[in-house]
């Protein structure tokens, strides 16, 4: 089945009637951190509701094959608990790569992410294409997937001299990552936080003062 994707926000769009945050980072793997905003708030907001909304998104993102992630998300609706593990597992792998995304040393987090690209790239199959081979995961490994699938793509961002690039969006309640190639990136969307904040600065100097 084809992917539906439907504009809902500047940051935000419905794939296949979910609602997802857009691809605005530069590389899959910090569009999943962007599953989650306001890191490091005390009430951060989660577009990981359930574990079909993984689904959603690694076949948004490209990462699994649409007709694979359709199977996969019909599987996981007739296997309640197992998708639950799978989503926490997917949320805990988010939480350790935005660690180590920022700051990349020995720890927890590295080795969680560590042992998931390992796990990851062991798993897949290099078969052949019309142009070039393609690496591809077993459908067998079940619902787990969509997360190896995203963590293989995780080390080909830790490994590559793009990881120096990553930033974090200074917006107010946001903390999304993306990639600063050029050294003049701020924001993870102008039209969204850059704009937020152009608004807040206006309104402070244009405050009267009280008492005035």
């Amino acid at each position: 089945m084809s992917i539906q994707r439907v504009p809902y926000k500047a940051f935000a769009e419905r794939v296949d009637g979910l609602v997802l945050p857009r691809a605005l980072s530069g590389h899959p793997a910090l569009d999943f951190c962007n599953t989650e905003a306001g890191w490091g708030t005390a009430e951060p907001g989660d577009y990981l509701k359930s574990y079909e909304y993984v689904v959603a998104w690694t076949k948004g993102a490209g990462l699994v094959e649409h007709d694979l992630a359709d199977r996969i998300r019909r599987r996981a609706a007739r296997s309640g608990a197992e998708a639950a593990a799978a989503l926490d597992e997917a949320r805990s792998f988010r939480h350790s790569l935005h660690g180590v995304l920022l700051s990349p040393r020995a720890g927890a987090d590295w080795a969680r992410v560590a042992a998931l690209v390992e796990e990851g790239a062991g798993a897949g199959r290099l078969l052949p294409g019309v142009h070039a081979a393609t690496w591809e995961l077993p459908e067998r490994i079940g619902l787990r997937l969509p997360l190896l699938a995203l963590a293989r793509s995780a080390g080909e961002l830790l490994t590559s001299d793009e990881v120096a690039a990553v930033r974090s969006c200074p917006g107010n309640h946001c903390g999304w990552l993306f990639l600063d190639s050029r050294g003049s990136r701020r924001w993870c969307t102008m039209s969204a936080c850059g704009n937020r904040a152009k608004a807040r600065r206006f309104t402070q100097r244009h405050r009267v003062p009280a008492g005035a």
